[in-house]
């Protein structure tokens, strides 16, 4: 946690150690076990790194012995969601193909050089490895789920990233946040919380006036300014509260007191972008599971497909909150 002294000055250093402490008790579970297991006993091999293409690329001559540990130990940490990434010359092809959101997004996202950056929800840290490529100064990945932390930390043994840093925090931690960064990622997210508009003005908090925000969510097809609210489920997923047309989505960034609005993406999702692989195999399901057979226009409840919205926007200059 040595991240939290560096930048004391803009957190709430109490309030986040005493929370990072009760995630420790997580590491107990008998369900997580499986995976800090695959952490431990990892060889140290000398590698070079490339995240500019759509694999998270480590390279290095790897003898047969040590490879197939090394294999042994990523399959202890299926599934992985995000990827691809390449180890060696191992493909762990994800059940996201998350190289197409960041094809999307990188046309409009600031250069991160020197920056400091937020990746809410970050799952393996996927993302922060391509943020990696433009030498930011610090990325800070949260996301409280033990399986995905332990696949960030897997990855990053061998990448060896020291401005990547991730903790078992969730959104609702940014309140413990000052104006520290200069661009933020909600990906996947917002309609996870049951108030958009709340988690906004949470996130804004941390972010530096003149921040940018690149906020990306499942929507719903219609021009009219409203949201999806299930009565139970969506497209199989509990936690789903708020599932927004892109008008909506604009509103809650209105709503929250952001400017520069801009729409980036409204892309239909298709099994091109998740689907089961051999990395994240069944009895798990993914899209093709989701939507009714039927009738792709339509989620197995009966609700519109989901479709993926990006926008980016920014904490106005005088947005002292």
């Amino acid at each position: 946690m040595d991240w939290i002294s560096k930048y004391s000055k803009f957190l709430d250093t109490e309030a986040l150690r005493k929370t990072l402490e009760e995630k420790k008790l997580m590491f107990d579970y008998e369900v997580n076990q499986p995976f800090l297991n695959a952490l431990e006993d990892l060889p140290e091999i000398q590698s070079s790194k490339d995240f500019s293409s759509n694999h998270v690329r480590v390279c290095a001559e790897v003898d047969h012995q040590r490879m197939e540990k090394i294999k042994l130990k990523a399959e202890q940490l299926i599934p992985w969601r995000k990827g691809p990434f390449d180890l060696f010359g191992m493909e762990i092809d994800a059940e996201w193909r998350s190289d197409k959101k960041w094809e999307r997004l990188e046309k409009v996202v600031d250069n991160l050089k020197g920056k400091r950056v937020l990746d809410i929800g970050c799952n393996n840290g996927y993302f922060m490895f391509r943020m990696a490529h433009q030498n930011p100064e610090f990325v800070l990945g949260i996301d409280p789920v033990v399986p995905y932390w332990s696949q960030f930390k897997f990855i990053n043994h061998f990448a060896k990233c020291d401005n990547l840093e991730m903790e078992l925090l969730g959104v609702e931690d940014c309140v413990h946040m000052d104006k520290l960064f200069d661009v933020v990622f909600s990906m996947g997210i917002i309609y996870h919380h049951r108030n958009p508009i709340q988690q906004l003005l949470d996130i804004k908090k941390a972010m530096k006036p003149g921040g940018q925000l690149i906020l990306e969510t499942i929507g719903i097809p219609g021009d009219e300014p409203v949201a999806l609210f299930p009565e139970d489920r969506y497209a199989k997923m509990r936690n789903v509260w708020f599932v927004p047309t892109l008008s909506c989505l604009v509103n809650f960034a209105k709503k929250a007191r952001f400017g520069d609005i801009e729409i980036v993406s409204d892309t239909p999702l298709t099994s091109d972008e998740q689907r089961l692989t051999e990395w994240c195999p069944p009895p798990r399901q993914s899209l093709e599971d989701f939507l009714d057979p039927e009738d792709s226009s339509k989620t197995v409840e009966g609700h519109p497909a989901p479709r993926r919205f990006l926008i980016s926007c920014r904490k106005k200059i005088g947005d002292q909150n």
